[in-house]
């Protein structure tokens, strides 16, 4: 095994991450404008929201413990009214900022282009609204393609998706879900991406944010939500009250059955993830 350094928060990155975890998430609020079935947030809809005071305290603790990218996270962050402020201060302070939204709110959307670094759009089938121009933001934008077989039955419709993307000079990157939940649990799997990872050479298996990922030929990152490289990592949090967290609580996993055929394909992937695990 590769000796492991640990950062000033504690974290301790896997030899394979490729990803600056000296980042924390910022909940500004429970609240959120949708109610997708994926969500791993377990106080979602619960409509509290940070005050401009608790986010000034967290950013210093951020601070303290070195963190370098703050998100704006959720919930639903753009449905915050002061948002755009807590992005300015961020700036400030020196964070990198970036966010995840499901791009509802484009009118605050674009109040933020130009102060925060990335903005994140999760995407699901039919949200054609998602797709514009990267030569129309200043921040950079990316898509989140959110992967199951429901909404892409063959990898060539995911591709579509994609290669829609990168056309227009968007990020891209494809996630499959992480099973917090009865409905991600049942749609964790999608075989043409967990099948790609199985039978190829391990040297082309990296871990991005603590979970297995691989390129596809067009670089675009395949990150599997159910493949844990690094278990029992630490990953930091602000919730709404502004108390820190170094462990996110997911969503309704006591209210999960699991399922023998789930259960056998995850079995496949254990020697795997064994090997990896212990570089």
């Amino acid at each position: 095994m590769m000796e492991r350094h640990r950062l000033k928060c504690g974290i301790v990155p896997h030899p394979l991450e490729v990803e600056d975890l000296r980042q924390i998430y910022f909940l500004v609020t429970y609240a959120c404008n949708k109610a997708c079935p994926y969500c791993i947030e377990p106080m979602v809809h619960s409509g509290k929201f940070m005050s401009e005071e608790q986010y000034v305290q967290a950013m210093k603790i951020a601070k303290e413990l070195d963190f370098q990218t703050l998100y704006l996270h959720g919930g639903e962050p753009t449905v915050h009214e002061g948002l755009l402020r807590f992005a300015e201060l961020a700036k400030r302070e020196g964070f990198r900022v970036n966010m995840f939204t499901n791009g509802i709110r484009m009118d605050v959307l674009r109040k933020l282009d130009g102060i925060v670094d990335e903005i994140r759009f999760s995407y699901e089938p039919g949200l054609e609204f998602m797709f514009m121009p990267q030569a129309e933001w200043q921040s950079r934008i990316k898509l989140y393609l959110m992967a199951t077989t429901t909404s892409y039955p063959t990898e060539d419709s995911l591709m579509r998706v994609v290669y829609k993307a990168l056309l227009l000079g968007m990020g891209c990157k494809v996630r499959t879900l992480n099973p917090v939940n009865p409905f991600a649990y049942e749609h964790q799997f999608v075989p043409y991406l967990h099948d790609r990872m199985l039978y190829m050479p391990q040297k082309d298996i990296f871990c991005d944010g603590n979970k297995a990922a691989y390129c596809l030929d067009n670089g675009v990152i395949v990150r599997l939500g159910n493949m844990q490289l690094n278990p029992g990592h630490l990953k930091y949090s602000v919730d709404p009250d502004g108390v820190l967290h170094s462990r996110f609580t997911h969503s309704d996993k006591s209210r999960i059955i699991l399922k023998h055929d789930i259960e056998a394909q995850k079995t496949l992937f254990e020697p795997l993830l064994e090997r990896l695990r212990n570089i």
